[in-house]
This record gives C-alpha cells, sequence and structure tokens, in this order.
C-alpha cells in the first residue's frame, strides 16, 4: 500500500496531463473542421486552421495511442472531438463503399467528366528522357471522358508546343467535335455532347476566373461553371522560404528568422488570397442563381474541402461529388510541398456522382479527377 501511494501523485500528475493534452487536439480539432464556417474577411485565422486539419486528424489517432497506455477513458475526449466533427471529416476523408461496376443500364444513363488543371500543357517534371508526345494530352485521350474540364489551357492548338503533335491534336478534333478554347482566360472545355458558352458579367475586381457552358448531354441540358479561384501567388523566393520552413533549423536564430519569414511574406499571401476568393465565391454563386436549374461546378479552387469559398458556392442545394462517391483522403495538388485536395467537383441537378477517381499523371503540378453521374430515371 505505500509503494502504491508514493506513485498515485505521478500518476495523477500524468493523468491530468494527458486529460490536458486530448482536450487541447479535441477543441483544435473541431475549431479546425469548422474553421470554414467563418468569412476570411473578419476571422481568418479560422480559414487557416482548417488547412492544418489532416495534421490533428493524425495527432488525435497518435494520442488515441498513447491514451491506450495511460487510461483508455481519456479516449472518450478524442472520440467526442471527432463526433463534433464528424461531417467536416468526411468531406476531408469519405468512406464510401466503392462500387464495382455499373449496370447496363446505368451505362445507358451515365456520363463522365474530366477536370484538370493542366499547368498550361508544360511537363511539371522538366525534361523527360524518350517521352516525344505532350504527357498531359496523351492521358486526356487515354482518360476519353465525355467531358473535359480544363484549367490553364490555352495553347492546344499549336503543333510543336510542348511536344503537341500532330496526331494528338488530330485524335482530339476527332473525338471532341465542340471544343471551346478560351485563350484569354484558360479556362476551356472539350466535350462529345453539344455545348455553348454563356457570356458572363463579372465585376473586374472579381477577375476572370470563371466560364460557364450550357451543354445537352443525353437530350438533358445543364450547366458548367469552370472556375479557378485566385492562388497564393507564391514566388520562387517565398516557395523556398515554405521549404526551409519544413526542414529542422539549426539553431534557436534560424528558427526565429524562419518564423519572421512565414509571418510577414507566406501567411500575409495566404491571407489576402482567402479573401480574394471570398469573393469569387460569392460571385460564381451568384452566377449559379441567376441562371438555376441542373448546374456542375468544377475545376481549381486553390482552397481544401469544407473552406469558406467551398461552402458558399455550394450552398444549401449542391453537393460534394467527392463527398459522395471516394473513399479516403486525397490529394490533387503535389507542387512544391503542398499536399492538398483543391480541385473540386459540386453538382445539383437530376444526376449522381457515383465515382470519381484521381489520375495518377504528374505532368501537371495538379492531378485530374475523372467523376461519372448517372442520370435519374
Amino acid at each position: 500500500m505505500k509503494a502504491r501511494s508514493q506513485h498515485s501523485p505521478i500518476k495523477s500528475a500524468i493523468l491530468a496531463l494527458g486529460i490536458g493534452l486530448n482536450l487541447f487536439v479535441a477543441m483544435l480539432t473541431v475549431f479546425s473542421a469548422y474553421g470554414g464556417t467563418f468569412d476570411p474577411e473578419t476571422r481568418v485565422i479560422a480559414a487557416m486552421a482548417a488547412m492544418v486539419l489532416p495534421i490533428l486528424l493524425i495527432a488525435g489517432i497518435v494520442i488515441v495511442l498513447i491514451d491506450l497506455i495511460i487510461d483508455a477513458r481519456l479516449i472518450l475526449i478524442i472520440g467526442a472531438g471527432w463526433l463534433l466533427s464528424l461531417s467536416p471529416i468526411l468531406t476531408f476523408c469519405p468512406l464510401n463503399v466503392p462500387r464495382s461496376s455499373l449496370s447496363a443500364e446505368e451505362k445507358e444513363r451515365s456520363f463522365n467528366m474530366l477536370t484538370y488543371n493542366i499547368f498550361h500543357f508544360w511537363d511539371f517534371r522538366g525534361e523527360v528522357p524518350g517521352l516525344e508526345k505532350n504527357a498531359t494530352l496523351d492521358y486526356i485521350l487515354d482518360a476519353d471522358a465525355d467531358i473535359v474540364n480544363l484549367q490553364e489551357a490555352e495553347a492546344i492548338w499549336e503543333n510543336g508546343y510542348a511536344k503537341v503533335t500532330p496526331a494528338q491534336l488530330d485524335s482530339v478534333k476527332a473525338r471532341y467535335p465542340y471544343r471551346i478554347i478560351n485563350v484569354s482566360d484558360k479556362l476551356s472545355l472539350l466535350s462529345k455532347y453539344p455545348c455553348e458558352e454563356v457570356k458572363l458579367n463579372l465585376d473586374p475586381k472579381v477577375g476572370y476566373v470563371m466560364a460557364c457552358f450550357k451543354l445537352d448531354v443525353k437530350g438533358k441540358t445543364f450547366h458548367l461553371l469552370n472556375v479557378h479561384l485566385k492562388s497564393i501567388g507564391l514566388t520562387s523566393d517565398d516557395k523556398e522560404i515554405y521549404k526551409e520552413a519544413l526542414n529542422l533549423p539549426e539553431n534557436k536564430n534560424q528558427l526565429k528568422r524562419e518564423m519572421k519569414e512565414v509571418k510577414s511574406k507566406l501567411l500575409t499571401k495566404l491571407a489576402t488570397a482567402f479573401k480574394i476568393r471570398a469573393v469569387q465565391a460569392h460571385a460564381a454563386r451568384s452566377v449559379i442563381d441567376s441562371i438555376g436549374g441542373p448546374f456542375i461546378v468544377a475545376g481549381d479552387f486553390n482552397d481544401i474541402p469544407g473552406c469558406y469559398a467551398m461552402r458558399v458556392i455550394r450552398g444549401d442545394d449542391m453537393r460534394d461529388a467527392y463527398a459522395d462517391a471516394a473513399l479516403g483522403p486525397c490529394i490533387t495538388y503535389h507542387g512544391d510541398r503542398f499536399y492538398f485536395r483543391i480541385d473540386h467537383v459540386l453538382y445539383r441537378g437530376p444526376f449522381n456522382a457515383v465515382d470519381i477517381e484521381k489520375g495518377g499523371i504528374e505532368s501537371s503540378d495538379h492531378n485530374p479527377l475523372l467523376t461519372t453521374f448517372v442520370f435519374d430515371q
């Protein structure tokens, strides 16, 4: 009994520390999960907090393992945080059971759409030995999607540009008889079905970051809004600062210098981009509301799942294709050690997203998303 009493203060201290740590991570998880509900114009710190949800979920798993050693009852604290954050967590990491295949009848009612920021058809990997044709365009042809929604796509019709071959161009023209190449805004569309561009009256302060198309697919009409929202706009120097910040500093002075640079340059640009995207998102939502009817909004949002911009565009009447049809988390941007899913597909109308796949090609700094929709009967 005496030995037990000697250890009880230590155990009590460890338990108290465990409770505090669990509460801290659980509360941060909830705050991060709902950070996208705050307008960046007034609560930009919440928008930034939303970006670290994956890190907090990993931290929570580690803490749960520690709780099993200290006191399994502590798991209830982290569990409560996860439960309160369940909807945003499932948006980030859906747990849908993959469909094996579509029935013959469903295939008749289906269409698929590829959305892809193609990096101007340049090869993000640099010079690839033995590569004799454009890898990005080759992937688009292999994917054979019914609709191809492209960002940073303005130079597709130039022979020899970025190794684009005449044979590839001929294949594109034969495969996609309906092509709208927006050279100025770099928001383009390739389609197997009839389509036309809908002119938008956008405020210049919003920027020309969206293009609208009307499509007739299998006798049913809907609109597609191709978006490319404001990026952070990092320079080469900014990216170097970010990469250095990910490495362990050699000493305290280096840590202070890096933190100062991150705060003065990276976080300032990040905050500005959040605020600009919020304005652009409201403009996109106005377009959707003014046109009405079935809609797909797809492209490079330059922001994470559940962010403020995405919530504004989605509103109460649109659904997230990835949340509806995917299994597990996903990264669609892999450049400069920024690993996030910033390409999204939202939709409403007489169809459902039944499958969504990330393309494994890395010739662009983005990965493509291929979504399969099935019209209602």
